[in-house]
C-alpha cells in the first residue's frame, strides 16, 4: 500500500498534472459537511476552550472570515464545512511543501559537494 501511495504522490507532483489537480478539485468541491446551528458551534468552541464562553459576535466574526475564505458556507443560518475545498487546499499545500523540501535537499547536496572540492 505504501508503494501505491508513493506512486500516486509522484503522479500528483508531476508538472503535467495541473489539469488533473483541477479535475480533482472540481470533483471534491461538492463535498460539504452537515449544516450545524451556530449555537452548537459555540457550545463546541466553548468546550474546546475550557468553558471560556466565546461571545456570539466572536463566533460570527470567525465564521464570516472562514466563509470569505470559502472554507465554510452558511445556508439557512447554519454553518457547513466545505470539505472538498479544504482537502484541495491541503493537497496543494502538501505539494508545494514537497517541492520546497526537494529543492532544499538539492541545495544541501550541492553545498556538501562544493565543500568537498
Amino acid at each position: 500500500m505504501v508503494l501505491d501511495l508513493d506512486v500516486t504522490f509522484a503522479k500528483l507532483t508531476n508538472p503535467r498534472m495541473t489539469a488533473g489537480l483541477m479535475v480533482l478539485h472540481s470533483l471534491l468541491s461538492n463535498l460539504k459537511g452537515e449544516p450545524t446551528e451556530p449555537r452548537e458551534v459555540r457550545k463546541t468552541v466553548d468546550a474546546l476552550l475550557n468553558k471560556r464562553n466565546v461571545s456570539k459576535q466572536s463566533i460570527t466574526n470567525a465564521a464570516r472570515r472562514l466563509e470569505e475564505a470559502s472554507i465554510i458556507e452558511r445556508e439557512d443560518n447554519k454553518y457547513a464545512v466545505n470539505y472538498g475545498y479544504l482537502v484541495s487546499i491541503l493537497l496543494n499545500t502538501l505539494l508545494e511543501l514537497n517541492e520546497r523540501v526537494t529543492n532544499l535537499e538539492d541545495e544541501i547536496e550541492s553545498l556538501k559537494t562544493s565543500g568537498r572540492s
